[in-house]
């Protein structure tokens, strides 16, 4: 579908991932004349894509101009519709020697987290688009305002209250307000103006899973799963180096394992700094045996499809939920997804970090391992021994 006026024309696009790079299409339409929801036309035929983004496109003096209109077909449709009315109105009125006044487009609140929640999405940050959804949706609820610049700071504190008044602690509102700062800053807003200073808290211990929690969870996943949990807990590998992790990153008669980009996927390792991780004997012998299993895959742990699998977080949560493993205290377990906020693939990450340390790594180490590029933020994930392990430390002491 394309309207032309003048030197100016406007069509419905669709953004799409194809082989692991995100690529414009134009959108397919049926008989009936509409857009079909989640296809694109590719060539004569038309493909069906698991993630659609639609967006119009307009050629001015032919500039190619692209406008994010959402997930929604009709939405799409009805907005390629109302600009090209509106072309056409610019047209007559231009040959009439007449000139329209247009308003300034004034985003809504909606669109605006909606793109931003997106904009997490495409970045394949599955935990951060998670708590994007989480607190977008919540701050909407408690603010009820429509446009995107009639947000004020009292509104931010209002937000505040109301989260204060469900019983969030300290530490939960300085992260949803951390949340609603960085979607405030996508959008460009000037923070200082509208955004109070971030809630202090009390700081807590790092989080890390306790033997018997690693037991219940490995217990209870399947094979691939299974695998994902040893690498995070035994490798300390972040989720989106879980995620492209390839069977070529594997040396086996090193017993090592390569973190480094991946041009293919958009993938860059944090920092910019490839590093090698020792494998254990029994992550090394599954890594072999699901290769076995699965010859002809190249990412280690790819989706039903194939392709990068962005759900790991969701299904480690499921995992959970299924069986019966939610501590039934946090504000996760609470909501009604149920999904306790206990769970997460980073704190495997703390969790590695934390044991290498208490067995006698050093510390230099541990920052290589974790990819990190100062000590300070290694020694961030770092839980003391706990009281039982320090009180035999101690009474081992010469003193």
């Amino acid at each position: 579908m394309l309207a032309s006026v003048g030197e100016r024309s406007v069509s419905v696009v669709v953004r799409v991932k194809r082989d692991g790079k995100w690529t414009r299409l134009q959108a397919a339409y049926g008989r009936n004349g509409r857009i079909r929801p989640g296809y694109a036309q590719v060539g004569e035929k038309q493909q069906q894509f698991d993630s659609i983004v639609y967006e119009i496109r307009t050629y001015e003096s032919r500039q190619a101009k692209y406008k994010t209109v959402g997930r929604n077909a009709a939405d799409a449709e009805a907005e390629r519709q109302r600009l090209e009315k509106e072309f056409l109105a610019r047209a007559v009125a231009k040959d009439a020697g007449l000139k329209i006044e247009q308003k300034q487009e004034r985003k809504t609140l909606r669109q605006s987290a909606d793109d931003y929640i997106e904009d997490c999405r495409d970045r394949g940050a599955e935990e951060a688009t998670a708590k994007a959804q989480l607190v977008c949706n919540e701050f909407l609820k408690t603010i009820k305002k429509t446009y995107l610049d009639e947000i004020e700071r009292k509104d931010i504190l209002k937000f505040h209250a109301a989260l204060r008044k469900r019983g969030c602690g300290d530490r939960t509102i300085h992260d949803k307000h951390n949340r609603v700062k960085s979607w405030f800053l996508f959008e460009k807003q000037d923070a200082k103006a509208i955004l109070p200073p971030s809630p202090k808290y009390d700081k807590k211990l790092p989080t890390i899973y306790t033997r018997d929690e690693i037991s219940s969870i490995l217990a209870a996943a399947e094979p691939k799963e299974r695998l994902a949990y040893l690498l995070a807990l035994k490798c300390g590998l972040r989720e989106q180096e879980l995620c492209h992790l390839e069977y070529s990153d594997i040396d086996e008669e090193l017993m090592t394992l390569r973190v480094r980009s991946k041009s293919a996927y958009g993938f860059r390792v944090k920092d910019s700094e490839e590093r090698d991780i020792t494998l254990t004997d029994d992550v090394l012998a599954a890594l072999k045996e699901r290769h076995e299993k699965h010859p002809k895959d190249t990412l280690v742990l790819p989706s039903s499809t194939g392709n990068v699998d962005r759900k790991m977080l969701r299904t480690l949560k499921q995992t959970a939920k299924r069986e019966n493993l939610n501590c039934k205290r946090c504000e996760g377990c609470r909501n009604e997804n149920n999904e306790c906020q206990h769970w997460t693939l980073h704190k495997f990450r703390r969790s590695y970090a934390t044991t290498l340390l208490r067995n006698g790594v050093d510390l230099r180490t541990v920052q290589h391992l974790m990819g990190h590029a100062d000590l300070a933020s290694t020694t961030r994930y770092l839980r003391p021994a706990s009281a039982e392990e320090a009180r035999a430390k101690i009474n081992a002491v010469d003193w």
